[in-house]
């Protein structure tokens, strides 16, 4: 996967076949979105398509935190469960200290920025 993720081309040329990989990959993520789903729907106890949408802010902040490049390649998974813990602890806080949700919201907004901007700048 990281072969594909860096240089699909030069993956082929190695003999990889990248069309298995990539719709292996297709569908483990599609049999884990399957699970946070049902776990979705047992924990609200109904089925609803926009249930998941509170979450996306916090995952791509903790995908960037974690060390995943957003523009594609390489990311360790080390790095993104380190990134959640860091981040449940820091909202966890927050909501102990009395923090309004939207404020927290506002918050992770401006680190994902500004951590996007100094990924970018690196490059």
């Amino acid at each position: 996967m990281y072969l594909i993720g860096s240089n699909e081309q030069a993956t082929r040329f190695s003999g990889v076949n990248t069309a298995r990989v990539q719709i292996a990959v297709y569908i483990l993520s599609a049999l884990l979105g399957w699970g946070a789903a049902l776990l979705m729907m047992a924990k609200f106890n109904s089925a609803k398509a926009g249930y998941g949408e509170s979450y996306l802010l916090v995952t791509i902040l903790a995908s960037v935190l974690g060390g995943i490049n957003p523009d594609g390649g390489f990311g360790r998974v080390l790095g993104l469960v380190l990134a959640l813990i860091v981040l449940q602890m820091l909202e966890s806080g927050l909501n102990l200290l009395g923090v309004s949700s939207y404020l927290t919201m506002a918050l992770w907004g401006g680190v994902l920025i500004l951590f996007i901007a100094l990924q970018n700048r690196k490059a």
